[in-house]
């Protein structure tokens, strides 16, 4: 019996002997030496490129708590004096003290670390286990670093270190597969994304692993990658299981001025409803309205929250919509309603969608939409008319060329922000970055895993700009508005106000950001436009104008200059019409009464040195004043066909013997001559010497001329030609094309009235990016600062503001 136990005891000895021999064998792979409950990896190709590429990188520095750049910026000493050869691992983990530590793992070799190397520095030895630690000090903080079996380790803890030597180390096999995936690249970062910090009050099991390889550049990052899915609990990409990924349309309807918006795709609505009662372990169904929906998204605004469904039949998606909605009114033609679900059908889709009490609801086009307020509605209406969306701008087009068509989940971060639901895969935390307009993370589930994509790119003020409308402001008044707005220079902000009179002959002044600043009521309609004076020449601005009785000029309070306004007993026929001769704002205002004219200066006087009392028949267009080489002409046109061209003083400058049935086009200046277009569509060229030069233009009833410098536009019906190039508009009904000239560019607009889209050329005949916008009237270009801003009427009683650049 001794014996026996004797043999038994030696027995154990030897197993254990042979254990711990078998146990301190390892090899060389550097995943053997991951510390335990370790939190983020970086695998490294070369040090040194991957120090060069984050450090020249404006997101990262730009970023919260990046992990992996804080740490090449706070311990740039030690690594500056790290010489791997090959792969090297860097880990990090928070230990009992709450403190994140560091663990920096490669292939040994004499120099990889040379702590003598290092100024101000201190080192002594010790012993562990059979194993030399050397613990350095350098810059204030220690480091400890050991050979262990041909692997250079060395760590901000020394307790880490120790439990490396005693094989206390990551064993989970998910993490060593993972691990483990082949790639050439520079940086692969490998997280758990098992507790993501969402919000304050959201924190998701997104997967069990991930490995993304991350591409670096001075503009910004691009990941590519996995994430695992473990099937022992519920975690957030499980949801995806068994599903196709569908192409993602939703950037078609998210404003440009978005906060964040997420997606997800499906193809088999019985399935998710599966899937989802699984993740949530609940019994909850889908409604019967997402059969035939194949994306469901979340948008987020400054003002609240949005729903889409995107439709696969919106004919059957249209019956089911019925069941929760009753007509409210409509906005821009989109038929708005109230909704009354109170959100209970989108409840099963939570965390997708979260913390939305949608009340109204309308459709465009495949996309039902549902929000919490009226105002959202409107907007996202507005963006989608006026082609404010992400999809039309070029850094989602550029973006979009770096990512699948398809994917299972995708979450789209605007103005800079990057949330809880992309920050971990750049290792950092919640931030906001200058110069970054989109962050995109894309997911697409295929087995038990999912595909990654990470795409957050810098864009250019070009970039950011081109094909970028922004509503600066969208105001409605009681009553229809009359003429068309305008805009009015303020002298205190350097920008624009806006003057818009409505039927009731109020006359108002808004300002630059909607605020209604003074209305007057005026005693007709204004006829004509409304023009800018400084008649007291000190940079403060007036409005000039008449109606049927009165000659106003007000200053920017609402209040009359004196010794205006000027009453007329007779009825005023035309606009009135102001010359500056040299520029030097020593006004003449023309004032055009049936046959006879009266023009007075700034302070109200009859100019007396101008002869030129009355015509021998009606005036047919407002007096013009047009220069041509040093001379200063004006013309005023007839009734009965006589063109006088006169000089400043009223007397006949050029005699024009030809008669003409004068149409509504003003007279115009090309070249060296004077242009008429009569009613019979011909075009009456006028030479300095009176000699008249008849072209037949064989075009529609519904033909424009008008010109501006050297740029010269013309319309015949859907037929634009800017300076001789045609830009084939689609066909409708057009309103009159203007040349503006904003930030020393020359844009020409033009607006279809029928379908309400403005469009806006440049005289090179190119459609500015971004248009047409969502527009009913003429549309007027002014410019402030950098930017240029377009006013249009949105409907009889709505004025826009769009600005562009």
């Amino acid at each position: 019996m001794f014996h026996r136990n004797r043999l038994i005891l030696l027995f154990l000895i030897v197993f254990c002997l042979w254990s711990c021999e078998k146990q301190t064998k390892r090899t060389g792979n550097l995943f053997d030496y991951i510390p335990q409950n370790t939190e983020n990896i970086l695998k490294i190709a070369d040090l040194e490129s991957a120090k060069s590429d984050l450090a020249g990188s404006y997101l990262f520095e730009q970023l919260e708590r990046p992990v992996f750049y804080n740490f090449l910026k706070d311990r740039k000493t030690f690594v500056s004096h790290l010489k791997p050869k090959g792969e090297s691992v860097i880990c990090f983990q928070k230990t009992n003290d709450s403190i994140q530590h560091f663990t920096f793992i490669t292939k040994a070799h004499p120099l990889v670390f040379v702590v003598d190397s290092i100024p101000n520095s201190t080192s002594e030895k010790s012993d562990y286990k059979g194993y030399q630690i050397q613990r350095s000090t350098v810059q204030d903080f220690s480091i400890f670093n050991s050979t262990i079996d041909s692997v250079f380790v060395a760590s901000s803890s020394e307790i880490l270190l120790k439990e490396i030597i005693d094989h206390k180390t990551e064993s989970d096999p998910e993490f060593k597969k993972v691990f483990s995936l082949k790639t050439k690249n520079e940086l692969v970062t490998i997280f758990q994304p098992n507790h993501l910090q969402i919000n304050d009050s959201l924190t998701i099991n997104f997967g069990s692993q991930a490995a993304l390889v991350m591409e670096v550049f001075p503009d910004g990052v691009t990941a590519s990658g996995v994430i695992f899915d473990r099937d022992s609990m519920p975690q957030l990409i499980s949801v995806f299981k068994g599903l196709h990924p569908k192409r993602n349309t939703i950037a078609k309807v998210i404003p440009t001025d978005a906060l964040q918006a997420r997606a997800i795709t499906y193809d088999d609505a019985q399935l998710l409803e599966q899937n989802l009662q699984l993740y949530h372990r609940n019994t909850a169904q889908l409604d019967p309205l997402f059969g035939s929906i194949n994306e469901v998204a979340s948008i987020t605004l400054k003002e609240g929250n949005a729903v889409v469904l995107k439709s696969i039949d919106p004919e059957i998606t249209g019956d089911e919509f019925g069941r929760f909605i009753s007509e409210k009114g409509s906005f821009r033609e989109i038929d708005l309603f109230n909704f009354t679900d109170e959100a209970l059908i989108f409840k099963p889709f939570y965390p997708f969608i979260e913390n939305i009490s949608p009340a109204y609801a309308f459709q465009l086009e495949d996309f039902f939409i549902f929000t919490e307020s009226e105002a959202i509605a409107q907007g996202l209406i507005a963006a989608y008319k006026n082609s404010a969306t992400l999809a039309k701008t070029s850094y989602f087009e550029n973006t979009a060329l770096q990512l699948s068509q398809a994917s299972s989940f995708v979450v789209y971060d605007l103005q800079g922000n990057v949330s809880g639901w992309i920050a971990p895969f750049l290792t950092s935390e919640k931030s906001r970055v200058k110069k970054f307009p989109l962050a995109v993370l894309q997911l697409s589930y295929d087995r038990d895993f999912a595909h990654a994509n990470l795409v957050c790119k810098e864009a250019s003020p070009i970039q950011q700009s081109t094909g970028v409308i922004s509503q600066v402001f969208n105001k409605q008044f009681d009553n229809t508005i009359l003429g068309d707005p305008q805009f009015f220079s303020n002298h205190r902000t350097k920008g624009k106000d806006i003057v818009v009179q409505d039927v009731n002959n109020e006359l108002y002044l808004i300002s630059a950001n909607g605020k209604t600043l003074w209305k007057k009521r005026l005693d007709g309609p204004i006829l004509g436009k409304v023009q800018e004076v400084d008649i007291l020449r000190n940079g403060k601005k007036q409005l000039a104008f008449v109606t049927r009785n009165t000659f106003y000029i007000l200053d920017r309070n609402g209040n009359t200059v004196a010794p205006f306004p000027k009453k007329f007993k007779d009825d005023i026929t035309q606009p009135i019409s102001i010359f500056d001769y040299d520029r030097k704002r020593d006004y003449r205002f023309v004032i055009t009464q049936g046959k006879e004219v009266m023009m007075y200066d700034s302070k109200g006087k009859i100019v007396t040195g101008f002869t030129f009392k009355k015509a021998g028949s009606a005036i047919v267009l407002a007096p013009q004043h047009i220069r041509l080489g040093n001379k200063d002409y004006i013309l005023i046109a007839e009734a009965n066909g006589k063109l006088n061209i006169l000089n400043r003083v009223g007397k006949d400058r050029i005699i024009v013997n030809k008669k003409f049935n004068f149409s509504k086009i003003p007279i115009a200046k090309e070249g060296l001559n004077f242009v008429v277009i009569t009613k019979e569509n011909s075009k009456e060229s006028i030479s300095q010497s009176g000699k008249v030069n008849s072209k037949a233009l064989n075009v529609s009833d519904n033909y424009w001329f008008t010109t501006r410098g050297a740029t010269k536009v013309t319309l015949d019906d859907n037929l634009l030609r800017i300076n001789g190039k045609l830009v084939e508009l689609p066909f409708g009904i057009y309103t009159k094309p203007h040349i503006f000239i904003a930030n020393r560019t020359t844009y020409i607009t033009v607006t279809e009235i029928q379908e309400s889209k403005v469009y806006v050329y440049s005289k090179n005949g190119k459609l500015q990016s971004g248009f047409p916008v969502y527009g009913s009237s003429l549309a007027e270009i002014a410019s402030v600062a950098n930017k240029i801003l377009l006013i249009t009427q949105a409907s009889d009683n709505e004025i826009t503001v769009f600005s562009f650049r």
